[in-house]
């Protein structure tokens, strides 16, 4: 499968001028003054939905760098995020998942009339399904090939609103995608603009309607990953710098769930409510996080992924498998865990491609499955204890742990061995097929996955008390599957298809999410 970089210019929505500003560190609270006596906090997170049709995307990651709430009044609260530098949110993930913006205090009470956010940095690496060469791409990107494209960008859409703010609330900015791609003739193009007719962001109340959450709580941040520090009964978890997602510090309490590693050797026998017991510093782990109305995080699932000293992990999408090669494949990078010290990894980024080829001592390593508690059964054994890509498939979404690596040069790709393949969340939008509990159906998946047109494949979910280990989270209409409107439907599902593509179902999924 060949793959090619593409860079386009674009012209956007000139950022707004703000007449106040209020400083923010993703993680922890932040801003100040604007509104007098009033001490509403209000916190943001962002979402995606409507995936474009004719183009799988694989990954396409944005910098944000504010988002400001402008009052009925005229004043203006200013979220800037990391001290101006940003965060980076690849928005394919956020089909399913939520991603924390931040909080800013001191908001006043009353009418909200807009929202704006500003995004730059665009990068996106794609399936390309419209049948045709996309022409305007540098160098042109064929038919039924993986493509990348870098937007220039910089800009901050305007939503129009009228909330209101009565305490401290939240909001989820929703970005759609179908909306920011339009492709005319053999051109692709984005525009991050929203216009009278077009919206590429709208805002909605937190907590969203379909989800479990109770009182006081605003959303669920769900698999954040990254270097973990301890204090007490608190847990920060921050990316690498060079990923550049900020952190998040939870507080763990009686209900916290603490779950062993794919491994089965770290958090084997934890104490309830002791999270020290699951997790130490510097280890690399997965947490999903409770945002309450005020800022704050308490820890619902926690569970390590890499013992401490860090090893080079890079997480990714198979989106090829080369012809008669059992040893490699190919994944586009979505999350990179450089090794604590003499990294190898380095000049690799996210949304670049990457060779994998599997170490001849695999079997020293080997194939794991990262469940976080979901009962997929026999389904297990499709790739657990594997050795070759007889396990692996297309729209997967697998870590690796590298032993060596070689940086790209001109048109080679990137390249590292590994001798330990974990497989971990394939996040996609599909349509919706047959609505059924515990078992619904779906077709028409991201043209990456490499299925025929109109393939149906079944999706199962786990029933049982909403927010528990192995139990599906369901933020549908509802609160069921068997109701699901027809339509497009959001999933985190681990893909345990077995070689001779016959597995029912091949999905299992932690997380559905439909409007």
């Amino acid at each position: 499968m060949k793959f090619y970089k593409a860079f386009l210019s674009l012209t956007v929505l000139a950022c707004l001028s703000l007449t106040s500003c209020y400083h923010f560190t993703t993680g922890s609270g932040g801003g100040g003054g604007g509104g007098g006596n009033n001490s509403n906090k209000v916190s943001f997170v962002l979402l995606a939905d409507t995936p474009p049709a004719n183009l799988g995307l694989i990954s396409f990651r944005v910098n944000i760098s504010s988002v400001t709430l402008t009052s009925t009044s005229g004043t203006q609260t200013t979220l800037t995020v990391n001290g101006g530098s940003g965060i980076t949110v690849d928005l394919v993930r956020l089909q399913s998942d939520s991603a924390f913006l931040g909080t800013v205090s001191n908001v006043p009470t009353g009418g909200v009339s807009s929202i704006a956010i500003s995004f730059s940095n665009p990068q996106l690496a794609f399936f390309n399904g419209t049948g045709a060469t996309i022409t305007n791409l540098n160098p042109q990107c064929l038919a039924s090939t993986v493509c990348t494209a870098a937007f220039t960008a910089v800009g901050a859409p305007v939503i129009t609103t009228s909330a209101t703010i009565n305490g401290n609330t939240g909001f989820g900015i929703d970005f759609n995608l179908a909306n920011a791609f339009t492709i005319t003739g053999t051109s692709l193009a984005l525009d991050l603009t929203n216009t009278t007719t077009t919206k590429v962001v709208s805002a909605i109340t937190l907590p969203r309607a379909n989800s479990i959450l109770a009182t006081g709580q605003l959303d669920l941040i769900e698999d954040f990953t990254g270097v973990v520090t301890l204090s007490n009964s608190n847990v920060t978890i921050a990316s690498d710098s060079s990923i550049r997602r900020g952190s998040i510090t939870a507080a763990a309490n009686s209900s916290t769930v603490l779950d062993a590693d794919p491994s089965g050797t770290l958090c084997k026998t934890p104490t309830p409510g002791s999270v020290s017991t699951c997790v130490s510093n510097n280890q690399v782990a997965s947490m999903d996080a409770i945002l309450n109305s005020d800022g704050t995080f308490a820890i619902r699932e926690i569970e390590p992924l890499l013992a401490s000293p860090t090893v080079d992990t890079v997480e990714g999408t198979v989106y090829g498998l080369p012809g008669g090669n059992p040893s490699e494949f190919l994944i586009i990078t979505t999350d990179i865990f450089p090794a604590a010290s003499n990294s190898k990894i380095g000049a690799l980024t996210l949304g670049q491609p990457l060779t994998v080829t599997i170490s001849n001592n695999v079997a020293t390593g080997g194939f794991e499955v990262d469940t976080k508690g979901l009962l997929v059964g026999g389904a297990l054994g499709n790739f657990q204890g594997a050795t070759t890509t007889s396990a692996i498939h297309q729209g997967q979404t697998v870590a690796v742990h590298i032993t060596s690596f070689t940086a790209a040069s001109g048109t080679t790709l990137a390249s590292a061995n590994t001798d330990l393949v974990t497989l971990r969340w394939s996040r996609f939008i599909a349509t919706l097929n047959i609505a059924n509990t515990p078992e619904f159906s779906i077709n028409t998946l991201p043209g990456y996955f490499g299925f025929q047109p109109g393939i149906v494949l079944n999706v199962q979910t786990f029933a049982g008390t909403q927010g528990t280990d192995g139990i599906t989270n369901l933020e549908v209409p509802n609160g069921t599957t068997a109701s699901l409107p027809s339509g497009p439907v959001a999933i985190r599902a681990l893909f345990l298809e077995n070689s001779a593509n016959t597995q029912d179902p091949p999905f299992f999924a932690a997380k559905v999410r439909q409007p």
